[in-house]
């Protein structure tokens, strides 16, 4: 298990857009579906792209350069070109602010 870091406030998040959260390893995408915050890594696990400019239809994000597809609740892959799940992460909320549990 890891640790809980505080990466977003919820005002920084909105519905249907990704916020992109950095820490020292990591690269976070974090966005509001309905009362739940999802959390997963910035990175497509196709090429290692970015993957938080892509588009995100409901649950799912569109990785921007090949057009891969992610369940950002679950991780799992929709779509080739990728073939490995998206890591996700779990989060909570403290006050106003967004933690999201990340091994370093």
């Amino acid at each position: 298990m890891g640790e809980f870091q505080k990466l977003a406030k919820l005002s920084d998040l909105q519905e249907g857009k990704v916020f992109v959260a950095e820490t020292r390893y990591h690269k976070v995408g974090l966005t509001k579906l309905g009362n739940e915050i999802c959390a997963f890594a910035d990175l497509c696990t196709h090429d290692g792209e970015e993957i938080a400019e892509g588009d995100l239809e409901g649950d799912v994000i569109v990785c921007p350069r090949h057009s891969a597809k992610f369940n950002i609740r679950t991780g799992k892959v929709l779509c080739m070109p990728a073939v490995e799940d998206l890591p996700v992460y779990k989060t909570r909320i403290v006050g106003d602010d967004v933690e999201v549990e990340l091994e370093d």
